[in-house]
């Protein structure tokens, strides 16, 4: 009988902690940085994303700025979803745009970014993924 009210009670409090982290609101702006390390070098640069709207689960809209080596966003429109632990989005890279170095080759600059919300924190992790780059960065992000 103790094992079957055991049972219930870890049921219930594993379950209450997906539901409270899966309807948490997205903040109205994330920031930080993303880190990608290459053969001979390390890149670190600061990322900022802002969302429109109440930060509820579902769709989102909002502006990226992205400083990149050779491909970054200024204020640049993202589209996504957002879960309430997972954020998806798409915007765009564009050469010569809050980049280090000009005339880089970014493709139609389409990339894609998936962040998580830590267990039990603010903050977020993730990654990049472009098809004008094998290069993966990380990122790292809070309100």
């Amino acid at each position: 009988m103790w094992r079957t009210a055991l049972t219930a009670i870890l049921l219930v409090v594993f379950a209450d902690a997906a539901v409270a982290q899966s309807g948490d609101r997205l903040p109205g702006k994330l920031s930080g940085r993303w880190t990608f390390t290459g053969p001979s070098q390390t890149f670190i640069n600061p990322v900022t994303l802002e969302f429109d709207g109440d930060g509820k689960p579902g769709p989102i809209d909002g502006r990226m700025t992205w400083r990149g080596v050779t491909c970054g966003a200024q204020d640049e429109p993202l589209t996504g979803t957002w879960d309430g632990s997972e954020l998806h989005f798409t915007s765009t890279l564009r050469a010569n745009v809050n980049a280090q170095r000009m005339n880089g080759q970014c493709g139609d600059g389409k990339t894609t970014y998936v962040l998580r919300r830590k267990q039990g924190e603010a903050s977020f992790e993730g990654d990049a993924r472009a098809s004008f780059t094998p290069s993966v960065p990380t990122i790292s992000v809070s309100p």
